[in-house]
C-alpha cells in the first residue's frame, strides 16, 4: 500500500479533529489537561475552529497522507498544519478550549509554548509547523515524516528556517528529519496529580544545513 502527500481542504476538518482525538488519548497528561466530559459535538467544534483560521489566516497551510487501498473516510490517516511566516508573524490568540478542558492547565502548558515561541523567535520570519498527528493504527508507515520533508523543502525554497514544538511522542523522529533542539519548556502538572513533568520541545531546522 502506498503513500500519498495531499494538500488538505475544509472536507478533512472532520477527520483531522478525529485522529488529533485518538492520537493524543493514550498521553497520560490529556487527562489533565481534558478531564471531560467532552461536549458531544467536540470533534465538530474543533473541526470548525481549523476551518475559520484558514479562512481567516493567510499564512496557514493544512496538508495530509492518505492510503487510498483504505476505506472511505479512513483514507486520510496523518494531518498537518503550518504557516509560512514570511512577515514577522502577528500575535496568535490562546485556543479556547472549551467545555471538558481544564482552563488552568491548559493556559499552563499552551500559553507557555505560545510565550516560548515568541520568546525565542520574536519577529524573525519563519516556516511554522503547528500541528501534526498520525492515526495511531497507522504509526510507523513514514506518514509524519513525510509531513515534516515537506515543510522542512518548502523552508528550503523559501529560504526560511523551520520551527516547531514536539511532544515526547514525536521528538526523535524530529531529529531523525533534521531538527534540532532549542530548548525544553518543562511545566509542573502535580497540581492535578502528574508523576512527570510536562515536556515540549522547541526544535528548529536550517534547510541550508541538511
Amino acid at each position: 500500500m502506498s503513500l500519498e502527500l495531499q494538500p488538505a481542504t475544509e472536507a478533512d476538518a472532520r477527520r483531522s479533529a478525529e485522529i488529533e482525538g485518538v492520537a493524543y488519548a493514550s498521553n497520560s497528561f490529556s487527562e489533565i489537561l481534558f478531564p471531560g466530559p467532552p461536549p458531544p459535538d467536540a470533534f465538530d467544534g474543533r473541526a470548525k475552529g481549523l476551518v475559520a483560521e484558514l479562512h481567516n489566516d493567510a499564512t496557514v497551510r493544512w496538508s495530509k497522507v492518505v492510503d487510498t487501498d483504505l476505506p472511505e473516510g479512513e483514507q486520510m490517516i496523518a494531518f498537518s498544519k503550518w504557516h509560512i511566516h514570511a512577515e514577522p508573524p502577528k500575535p496568535t490568540p490562546l485556543r479556547e478550549f472549551g467545555p471538558g478542558s481544564n482552563a488552568e492547565a491548559c493556559e499552563l502548558v499552551f500559553g507557555g509554548t505560545m510565550k516560548q515561541r515568541a520568546r525565542l523567535w520574536g519577529d524573525r520570519p519563519h516556516v511554522y509547523m503547528a500541528l501534526l498527528h498520525t492515526d495511531p493504527k497507522q504509526q510507523g508507515r513514514g506518514a509524519g515524516r513525510m509531513l515534516v520533508r515537506q515543510v522542512i523543502d518548502e523552508a528550503r525554497r523559501l529560504g526560511l528556517v523551520a520551527y516547531l514544538q514536539s511532544s515526547p511522542a514525536g521528538h526523535e523522529m524530529y531529529k531523525r528529519c533534521g531538527f534540532h533542539d532549542i530548548e525544553c519548556l518543562s511545566t509542573d502538572l502535580s497540581k492535578w496529580g502528574a508523576m512527570e513533568t510536562h515536556c515540549i520541545w522547541a526544535m528548529m531546522c536550517d534547510p541550508s544545513n541538511t
